[in-house]
């Protein structure tokens, strides 16, 4: 149940906090006694989970995915390169978030760590299991430590609050002022990627709530305690506890640019408008899923199960040939050329840019490949992002950026290419230093007389 902010202090300045308030992300902020609380905050950062824990979660996951059909709009939107997800934290989150992370890595090839509440961790093995999974304690130096090591982090800064939702919250941001993951994502120039879930919360009905007349005591008294109210009491199917089999839908947005700020994490103005931009984002989000939910024809479980849906990308049915160059790129960033060889003809050419030192035309799958590594090489470049990716003519435009480890552009940063497809392969691929150059390359291929 990856948490993430805590509420903020009353007083931000000055070492001292609301009664009650507990150190977390939102509470090492910027001003006076930053350092102080720095020193005090360790950095505890468990290994991220490798490729093939990824592909074991994702074969557990398997019959419940089978079920839930999870359906996925705007996972095209996810940039190659360390980003921070920010987005509504369904009622209880592990209903849900499991299958999205499943999802990002199935699709996209993406790992995620989650940030965790500190309760989390005093139950023993439930806190082995968040660790293994890659959870990292929520607290502002791990999330730090995590985006200088170029890891994409998930938090919901809803927090518990929304996991605990009262009757009749369904799918509200419950955010507060809360402004900690913006601060770190301006500090680090993170992109942030809105995200939005739906249909967990439809998965039990709540009996009783921390509004509930006599619950409401026990759940002030257990926030003093332990800092967490009551969790609601609820029913699945029927009488028991087992959920509903409702249908999933996961929703992403465009990234959010934070980089503009000048990592000034300690401006609240700031702070401010990048919240209020994905917050935003995330509510349209919302209305989008449940708007697309409303008009599934497949939403019921015997529907589902009869259409046995496996649904592709947009771009893979609306531009099937540019969706072929994408995931060409997305299997170059994950297994390297050997990953991309299968979407390479046996008698692909190669074309560099004319400016490109040692340029030429190279040929044969082999040598192509090892041009492209070489290449990649010489700039420092570790993944490459298509930024977009269309058919014109008989060719695909693709754009894309070159990133180092780090997620910073080399320089040059931008290329374009086009590519022809036949057969469901590249077989020729022209590489120009900017995407007029393509433009006008294809508009005299179109011109020439067949």
């Amino acid at each position: 149940m990856p948490r993430v902010q805590p509420e903020e202090p009353t007083r931000r300045r000055g070492g001292s906090r609301s009664p009650g308030a507990r150190p977390g992300l939102d509470r090492a902020g910027a001003g006076s006694g930053t350092t102080e609380v720095r020193k005090q905050q360790a950095v505890s950062l468990p290994q991220a989970p490798d490729r093939r824990q990824m592909d074991r979660m994702t074969s557990i996951l398997a019959p419940v995915r089978r079920v839930t059909q999870p359906k996925v709009l705007g996972i095209e939107r996810v940039p190659h390169r360390p980003v921070l997800f920010v987005g509504n934290h369904t009622r209880y989150g592990f209903l849900d978030l499991p299958l999205m992370m499943s999802e990002l890595w199935t699709r996209r090839r993406i790992i995620v760590r989650g940030l965790g509440d500190h309760a989390h961790y005093a139950i023993p093995v439930w806190r082995d299991l968040l660790t293994m999974g890659g959870m990292v304690r929520g607290t502002r130096e791990n999330v730090r430590a995590l985006m200088r090591a170029g890891q994409s982090t998930l938090v919901f800064p809803g927090g518990a609050d929304e996991v605990f939702k009262a009757r009749g919250q369904e799918y509200r941001l419950l955010w507060k002022e809360r402004l900690g993951f913006a601060r770190l994502a301006i500090e680090f120039a993170y992109p942030i990627v809105p995200f939005a879930a739906v249909g967990a919360e439809e998965m039990y009905q709540v009996l009783v709530d921390s509004r509930t007349p006599g619950a409401a005591q026990v759940s002030a008294l257990m926030r003093r305690l332990v800092g967490l109210q009551l969790p609601p009491m609820v029913r699945g199917v029927g009488p028991t506890l087992l959920p509903r089999p409702e249908r999933l839908y996961f929703w992403f947005g465009d990234p959010v640019d934070t980089s503009s700020y000048g990592g000034a994490g300690n401006d609240d103005a700031a702070a401010r408008t990048v919240r209020d931009e994905v917050r935003a984002a995330v509510e349209e989000g919302i209305r989008t899923l449940r708007f697309e939910r409303e008009h599934d024809p497949h939403r019921g479980l015997l529907p589902r199960l009869r259409h046995e849906e496996h649904e592709l990308p947009e771009l893979a049915t609306a531009d099937p040939d540019a969706w072929l160059v994408t995931r060409a790129f997305e299997d170059w960033n994950e297994h390297g050329a050997a990953g991309a060889a299968a979407w390479v003809s046996r008698w692909a050419q190669l074309t560099d840019p004319p400016e490109q030192p040692g340029a030429s035309t190279w040929r044969g799958r082999d040598r192509v490949l090892a041009r492209l590594d070489q290449v990649a090489a010489e700039l420092g470049a570790s993944s490459v992002e298509v930024t977009d990716a269309h058919t014109v003519g008989d060719q695909v435009l693709a754009v894309f950026e070159l990133r180092g480890g780090s997620g910073a552009p080399t320089e040059p940063q931008a290329f374009a290419a086009l590519v022809e497809v036949d057969q469901d392969q590249i077989v020729r691929m022209r590489v120009f230093l900017d995407r007029n150059e393509a433009l006008g390359a294809n508009k005299q291929n179109e011109q020439r007389p067949t």
